[in-house]
């Protein structure tokens, strides 16, 4: 029972008053503890640390009774926190935070979820349901529909240094590629028709570099340029530096470059049109100026006559905490689809593992070399009734 394009698929009615378990209440899992209690859900915490209500998931004592589990725990342990939970719930509902598991682990994942047809997983993917990305999605097809996209650009750069000092987003497996690539491949999903994104996902790069710059040439597609650096280096500053006003953006965008232990992220999405004129997705712009810009974002129209003097001749702003949207949206996807359904962005996955490998060895596996035992048709689809083997 496939669903393309990772859409929320949903009842209508989001489901309330319900028992959560969250596993890891580390940053991330505390963001997710605190959204659902805030939006009227009963919360247990599962950890080894301190402050958790149980050590590990086999003490929560009816696991019957949970109606849903956020495994936010580190990627290394996904699948035996996973393992664990559907040891004593059968069939539970998971929502797993992003990346799903390493890729060492995928062919462990798929037969998990094939031995639990009852399961309902579904991996975090905050960007295919933020507002500002929708909007941004809309905007782009509207143009292009007379006016074709030639270029494709996706950058997600912030200076995460300090970070990996702390222990913080160490990625041993996907380097460079698990820290954003994830969400930027959401970002480009909205954009590109369902057959053309698949089509992407299948291309080998025409080149790959470590921190991570991809750029991919397919017939048919426009040309796709994905960018990340951990280490905050900025590529297309001339894209968005336009949007940010305050001193120490301006700065960062000015140097192209975000120096240690600050906070600024330059997040942007550019669609080039054939006419010159460009669809600009900008990440948090407020940045330095309001408390709350984390949950401010803007998109922006210029034609090639205004695209370097930064006027857009259209720009609107999008207000609101595409986190939580996306935590209260799959807490009622896990409780409107079927079954058996898995939503872990596979194809995805492979795709990270396969430009890890292309960084450390220099070649990029051909698509036969990165499926995995226990997935024999090769499914890539972003939604799949993997419990019933279809």
């Amino acid at each position: 029972m496939p669903f393309e394009r990772g859409e929320p698929i949903v009842s209508g009615t989001p489901p309330a008053d319900l028992t959560i378990v969250v596993v890891g209440i580390g940053k991330i899992g505390a963001r997710h503890a605190a959204c659902f209690q805030q939006a009227g859900h009963r919360i247990g915490t599962v950890d080894h640390r301190s402050g958790a209500d149980w050590d590990r998931v086999s003490r929560v004592p009816d696991p019957t009774r949970v109606d849903a589990w956020v495994v936010a725990t580190p990627t290394a342990t996904h699948l035996s926190v996973v393992d664990e939970i559907l040891h004593c719930r059968p069939d539970a509902r998971i929502l797993l935070e992003k990346p799903a598991c390493y890729p060492t682990d995928l062919a462990g994942l798929m037969r998990t979820i094939r031995q639990h047809p009852r399961s309902r997983i579904v991996v975090n993917d905050v960007y295919a349901y933020s507002e500002a990305v929708r909007c941004f999605g809309d905007s782009v097809r509207e143009l292009s529909a007379s006016d074709p996209i030639r270029k494709i650009t996706v950058e997600f750069t912030k200076n995460r240094e300090l970070d990996v000092a702390n222990g913080r987003f160490v990625d041993t497996q996907y380097g460079e590629a698990g820290y954003e690539l994830f969400h930027m491949l959401s970002i480009l999903r909205s954009i590109l028709p369902a057959d053309d994104y698949r089509a992407y996902l299948r291309a080998a790069p025409v080149s790959v570099t470590s921190e991570m710059r991809v750029r991919t040439l397919v017939e048919g597609l426009p040309e796709i340029e994905l960018y990340t650096s951990s280490a905050g280096f900025i590529a297309y500053a001339d894209l968005a530096g336009f949007a940010f006003s305050e001193p120490v953006a301006k700065d960062c965008t000015t140097h192209a470059s975000i120096p240690y232990g600050t906070e600024f992220r330059y997040r942007v999405a550019d669609v080039e049109l054939d006419s010159g004129t460009h669809v600009t997705l900008v990440f948090e712009p407020r940045f330095g100026s309001s408390v709350d810009f984390k949950n401010m974002h803007s998109v922006h129209v210029r034609d090639a006559a205004h695209v370097r003097d930064g006027v857009s001749q259209h720009h609107f702003m999008i207000s609101g905490n595409h986190f939580e949207e996306a935590l209260l949206a799959q807490l009622e996807l896990l409780h409107s689809v079927e079954e058996g359904t898995a939503l872990i962005r596979l194809a995805e996955l492979r795709r990270m593992a396969a430009l890890s490998t292309a960084v450390s060895t220099g070649t990029f596996p051909q698509p036969s070399e990165t499926d995995q035992p226990g997935d024999p048709q090769g499914n890539d689809r972003m939604f799949a009734r993997l419990g019933s083997g279809t």
